[in-house]
C-alpha cells in the first residue's frame, strides 16, 4: 500500500521524537553491579591437633563473630602494642616515611585531574581586546588608505554540551581515581604502621637473642676453664677441651651474626622513619611484652568496606566502567556552542559608543562516519580495561581472605608453639643441670653436656623467636583487617 507524500512527512515527523527517546534511553549508564564474589561466613582454619587414630579431615570454623568481641580491626593502631617509644617510631614514619608522602601527593595529582575533567562541563568565559590600524593602497594605485579595526568582549570558547553525558562519565571515572588513590594511601599508612611494627619486634627479639648468646658465651667460657684445669690435672681428655672450644667458637659465630642482623634491621627500620640508616634507640624487652589471650577477625563480608586495597579496587572497577560509559557515547553527535559578547568598530575612537555592540552565537553539532576504526578500538581498549578491573577485584578478594586467615592460624598456633617451647626451655635447663652434675660426678661424659648446653641454646633462641612471631602474627592479621584505615566511601 502507497504512502502520499504528506502521509510520509508527518510519519517522519513523528518518528523524530521516538528516535530522540531511543537514543537518550539508549545513552543511559547502566548502574554498577558488582561482581559476584563467593563470601565465606567463617574464617578457616585447621583441625585440632589429634592423635593419628582421631584425626579426621574435617574443617572446622572458627566461632561465630556474634560470640565474640568485636573484631580487632576496631582498635586504634596505639592500642595494639602499647608501647610509648614504639608509638613515637610509627608516628615518626607517618609524619616522613617517602613512599607514604608520594601516595599522598598522587592522591593530589588524581584530584587535580578529576578537576580538569570536571571543568568541562561548563563554559569557559575569556576576556580579549584586539586594535590594529593598517595603511594599504586603495582603488587608485596613487593613493593609500588608511584603516582602523578595534573590538573588546566577552567571548565562550567552543563548549561541548553533554547531552549524552559523555563528559560526565569521563568526570566521574577521574573522581573514582581520586577515591582509589586514596584509598591506596590509606593501605600504605596501614601496611607502614605494620611494618614499622614488625621491625621493631624484630629487633626486640634479636635484642633478646644476643643477650642470651652473651649469656651462653660466658658460661661456655667458664666450663672451657674448667676442662683445661681438669685436662691439665689428668682428669678430662683434650678432646673434651676441643670441644669445649668448639662450642665457645660457635656461640661466639652466633653473636657476630646476631650483630650484624641488628644493625640491618635498624637501618631498614631508619628508613622506613625517613631517615639515613643509623641506630634506633630501644628500651622494652620482648619478655614484657603480653600478647592477647584471643583475636578476633569479625565476618569476612566486613573486609569489603573496610581493607584499603578491596576498596581501591572496586573504585577503579567502578571508573573503568566510567570510561566504557564515555567510549561508549563517543560514537554520538557532539554539540558545541561558541559565544561573543562584547563591542566593535572601524574607528578607535568611537569603540564605547552606542550602538558599537556586538554578539555573535555559532552553534555546531558533529557526527563522527569515519575513523578508521579508532572510536571502536576505544570502546574494546575500555571492555578489556573492564575485564582486567574486574579480575583485580576478585583476585585482591581472594589474597585478603588468605591473609586474614593466615594471620588467624599463624597466631593460633604459635601461642601453643609458645607454651611448647617454654616447656622445652624448662626440661632443657634442668637436664643441663643434672648432665654438668653427672660429669663432675665422673658419671657423664662430656659429650652429654655439649649436647644439652646446644639444645638448651637453641630452644631459648627458639622461644625468643616464636615469642617475636607471635607478636607479629597480632599486627599482621590487624593489618590483614584493614586495622587503622578509614572507611569512608564516596
Amino acid at each position: 500500500m502507497s504512502r502520499s507524500p504528506i502521509a510520509l512527512t508527518m510519519l517522519k515527523r513523528r518518528s523524530l521524537p521516538l528516535i530522540a527517546v531511543a537514543m537518550l534511553c539508549g545513552c543511559q549508564s547502566a548502574p554498577f553491579v558488582a561482581p559476584a564474589i563467593d563470601l565465606p561466613e567463617t574464617w578457616h582454619r585447621p583441625p585440632e591437633a589429634q592423635p593419628d587414630d582421631a584425626r579426621t579431615d574435617e574443617v572446622r570454623p572458627l566461632p561465630s563473630a556474634d560470640a565474640l568481641p568485636d573484631s580487632l580491626a576496631t582498635l586504634p593502631w596505639h592500642a595494639l602494642l602499647p608501647i610509648p617509644e614504639l608509638h613515637a617510631l610509627i608516628d615518626a614514619a607517618l609524619a616522613a616515611n617517602a613512599d607514604l608522602r608520594i601516595a599522598i601527593e598522587r592522591i593530589e595529582l588524581a584530584r587535580a585531574q578529576y578537576g580538569i575533567e570536571r571543568a568541562a562541563l561548563f563554559p569557559g568565559i575569556d576576556a580579549s581586546a584586539s586594535a590594529s590600524r593598517e595603511r594599504l593602497p586603495g582603488f587608485d594605485p596613487r593613493e593609500n588608505t588608511i584603516s582602523e579595526n578595534a573590538s573588546v568582549g566577552l567571548s565562550m570558547p567552543a563548549w561541548e554540551i553533554d547531552l549524552w553525558g559523555r563528559l560526565a562519565a569521563r568526570t566521574e571515572a577521574a573522581r573514582r581515581e581520586v577515591l582509589a588513590n586514596a584509598a591506596l594511601a590509606d593501605g600504605v599508612r596501614t601496611s607502614l604502621i605494620a611494618q614499622v611494627s614488625s621491625l621493631y619486634l624484630e629487633l626486640l627479639d634479636l635484642d633478646a637473642q644476643h643477650e642470651i648468646t652473651r649469656r651462653t658465651i660466658d658460661g661456655r667460657r667458664k666450663a672451657l676453664r674448667l676442662t683445661r684445669a681438669r685436662f691439665e690435672e689428668g682428669v678430662s681428655s683434650i678432646l673434651d677441651v676441643r670441644q669445649a672450644e668448639s662450642l665457645l667458637a660457635g656461640s661466639e659465630q652466633a653473636l657476630a651474626d646476631q650483630a650484624r642482623r641488628i644493625a640491618q634491621t635498624e637501618n631498614a627500620l631508619a628508613v622506613l622513619l625517613g631517615r639515613n640508616p643509623g641506630t634506633i634507640r630501644r628500651a622494652s624487652r620482648l619478655d614484657a611484652l603480653t600478647p592477647p589471650a584471643q583475636v578476633t577477625a569479625g565476618l569476612p563480608s566486613e573486609l569489603l568496606q573496610r581493607r584499603p586495597d578491596i576498596r581501591a579496587a572496586e573504585a577503579s572497577l567502578r571508573g573503568a566502567g566510567a570510561n566504557l560509559d564515555a567510549a561508549r557515547k563517543a560514537f554520538l553527535p557532539r554539540i558545541t556552542l561558541t559565544t561573543l559578547l562584547g563591542f566593535a568598530t572601524t574607528d578607535l575612537a568611537q569603540l564605547f559608543d552606542s550602538g558599537r555592540q556586538a554578539w555573535s552565537l555559532q552553534p555546531a553539532i558533529g557526527l563522527p562516519l569515519f575513523d578508521a576504526g579508532r572510536l571502536r578500538s576505544g570502546v574494546a581498549a575500555a571492555e578489556a580495561q573492564q575485564r582486567i578491573q574486574v579480575e583485580q577485584y576478585k583476585a585482591t578478594i581472594r589474597q585478603a581472605f588468605r591473609e586474614v586467615s593466615d594471620a588467624l592460624v599463624a597466631f593460633e598456633q604459635l601461642s601453643r608453639q609458645r607454651d611448647a617451647t617454654r616447656k622445652v626451655v624448662h626440661a632443657n635447663r634442668e637436664r643441663l643441670r643434672v648432665t654438668n652434675a653427672r660429669y663432675l660426678a665422673g658419671i657423664s661424659s662430656y659429650f652429654e653436656v655439649i649436647d644439652a648446653e646446644r639444645q638448651l641454646f637453641d630452644s631459648e633462641l627458639a622461644l625468643s623467636q616464636t615469642s617475636r612471631l607471635l607478636h607479629q602474627s597480632v599486627v599482621q592479621l590487624y593489618r590483614a583487617l584493614g586495622g587503622g584505615s578509614s572507611t569512608a566511601q564516596g
